[in-house]
């Protein structure tokens, strides 16, 4: 039998064993964790300037086109005297030096939201080829996604406004169901519907009429001797227009020959001579001393005219009322 020490000396080993494989599996297990996330990787720092870093955390995963490559090693507030525009956060990266090639200048790096959580991890655009590669230290252009709390805000701001246009649309339809307004006297007034109904019968009647074959409206649709009888005037009137221009006839003479003008401007000359020999006229009789321009302005002439009139027809009254006065008597002489 196997003496107590050989027993305790067994258990040991086993033990020892026991500790030595659990120390290789945890070895084994941080060294592919270490891989998985590329703990042990070689890594250069590249920084971004932020306005929040809201729900970003020192350690927060950074991915390239989704990928992993690097972790968030610091997080700080930029001094004053270096602050740009509303840039609070100056936020160091770091990042695997295997994909140092496929960061540019003209890449960019976006802060999203790992899920309802709030919490945030950076991802970054590939560059292209034509750009530069950032170098240890360069910085890089930023952008904050739409996160949840600014989601939630927006939905819940849309969801307002949905409910007013719901209740808008209820108070709408309130108001037709209880015939309010045009439209709800046409949904629920019987008889508005019996006289539309009526109304679209005559239509229909009287579209059935103009449609007849034999009636005046149709006829004008249909008969090509309208459009013949038309084109005929129309070519008629193009022929008279033609005639005009051309100066044929009185009316294109009175157009295209000057001797109209010429008579017109004649008739205006002699017209002005006569008008210039009444203004002559009119000027001597106003500024002379003759008798007619004593009529004019003499009022006393006036006067002796007006009473000359006035006994002239005193003297007439007296002739007709007592006419033997007027008479001479008859004498009769004896031879």
């Amino acid at each position: 039998m196997a003496t107590l020490r050989e027993r305790t000396f067994g258990k040991k080993a086993r033990v020892f064993a026991l500790v030595v494989a659990g120390l290789l599996l945890l070895i084994y297990g941080v060294y592919q964790v270490g891989k998985i996330f590329d703990v042990f990787a070689s890594r250069y720092t590249i920084v971004t300037l932020v306005e929040s870093a809201a729900g970003l955390r020192e350690g927060a995963p950074v991915t390239l086109a989704g990928q992993q490559v690097g972790q968030v090693s610091d997080i700080d507030f930029v001094p004053m005297s270096r602050k740009l525009g509303n840039k609070h956060l100056r936020v160091e990266i770091a990042i695997s030096d295997d994909v140092k090639e496929q960061i540019r200048r003209d890449s960019r790096l976006f802060i999203r939201a790992q899920g309802l959580l709030g919490d945030k991890y950076m991802d970054i655009a590939p560059g292209t080829s034509g750009a530069a590669i950032l170098q240890p230290g360069d910085t890089i252009e930023s952008e904050t996604m739409l996160d949840i709390e600014q989601f939630l805000a927006r939905g819940a701001a849309v969801l307002d406004t949905a409910t007013r246009a719901i209740a808008d649309l209820r108070d709408i339809t309130g108001s037709l169901v209880r015939g309010e307004g045009t439209l709800g006297r046409m949904l629920t007034d019987e008889q508005l519907y019996v006289r539309l109904l009526a109304t679209t019968s005559q239509f229909q009647t009287t579209l059935e009429t103009l449609n007849r074959a034999d009636g005046t409206f149709a006829r004008l649709m249909r008969d090509p001797e309208l459009y013949n009888t038309m084109l005929s005037a129309v070519d008629r009137v193009d022929k008279v227009g033609a005639a005009v221009l051309n100066g044929d006839g009185t009316l294109g003479k009175l157009l295209t020959t000057d001797s109209l003008y010429r008579s017109i401007a004649a008739t205006a000359s002699r017209a002005d001579s006569t008008l210039a020999g009444f203004s002559g006229l009119f000027a001597k009789v106003h500024q002379g001393n003759g008798t007619v321009q004593r009529f004019l302005t003499d009022p006393t002439l006036y006067d002796e005219v007006l009473k000359t009139i006035v006994d002239f027809q005193t003297v007439i009254q007296d002739m007709r009322a007592n006419p033997k006065k007027y008479v001479p008597p008859v004498q009769v002489k004896v031879f």
